[in-house]
């Protein structure tokens, strides 16, 4: 086995919400609310950051920059940055009961790991305000690590490092070496490559490939592989070391010679 004594997991789409689909469709609402309809694409660029940040980061865009200047108002400001981030914060608890479901795999992952000793940490770009909503539910089906840092409890969210080192000082693990970072975006493997970790994207099951359970079994055999492939090409080319297709992969990964 692999010398890790941490992982630390990102949440949605990783450990649960197949697809990271919850945050997805509370953007796409809370922009449209605000005359600024968005593509997936454009809405899941930026996922894993601290969700205020990601407003920001879309609005920041060309292309929607553009539209804001001649259909808003003269250019972006941090007003209409908050008008939109408090209807993505109202708009979500709403959506996360119904995501909170497990991704397969991921409960018998958390098990394997305590059972060999392994410490387990998450992080996340939730606000302690949206966690404390979605938190019970994780648990009541299974996702239990040990710590939980939220985006707005660091004094910098992702990319920064910061949630993963708080994490290992807690406990007592270093170096960052023997810390691994799991996670299904371009931000996860940027915090984790930012803080010295072992990173390993998820293709399958998370926002770079952004389907739901459902909609991927319907798929043929070659789409799905296309799209997979593609999805994990963008997770090593923003870090990853190691790319599988989902958290269920994990112990046969880290249990190889």
């Amino acid at each position: 086995m692999k010398d890790i004594a941490l992982v630390i997991f990102d949440w949605a789409g990783t450990l649960v919400d197949f697809g990271c689909r919850a945050p997805l469709a509370a953007f796409h609402e809370a922009f449209a609310n605000a005359g600024l309809p968005i593509s997936d694409e454009i809405a899941r660029k930026p996922m894993g950051a601290h969700k205020r940040d990601h407003v920001r980061e879309i609005l920041q865009d060309p292309g929607i920059a553009d539209r804001v200047r001649t259909g808003l108002q003269p250019e972006n400001d941090e007003a209409l940055v908050e008008t939109i981030y408090a209807d993505f914060v109202n708009l979500l608890p709403a959506l996360l009961p119904a995501h909170a479901v497990p991704i397969p795999g991921a409960v018998e992952t958390l098990c394997w790991l305590r059972e060999r000793g392994i410490r387990i940490g998450s992080t996340t770009g939730y606000t302690r305000a949206m966690m404390n909503l979605f938190e019970p539910l994780a648990r009541g089906a299974g996702i239990d690590p040990e710590f939980i840092i939220c985006a707005d409890e660091v004094p910098q969210a992702r990319p920064a490092p910061w949630a993963c080192f708080r994490i290992a000082e807690q406990c007592g693990v270093y170096p960052m070496s023997r810390c691994l970072k799991v996670g299904d975006t371009p931000a996860d493997m940027a915090e984790g490559r930012n803080a010295g970790m072992i990173c390993v994207g998820l293709s399958e099951c998370g926002n770079e490939l952004g389907l739901s359970l459902e909609s991927l079994a319907a798929l043929d055999e070659s789409s799905r592989h296309s799209l997979v492939r593609t999805a994990g090409d963008r997770l090593r080319a923003m870090g990853a070391h190691e790319v599988l297709r989902s958290v269920a992969e994990l112990p046969g990964w880290m249990a190889r010679p």
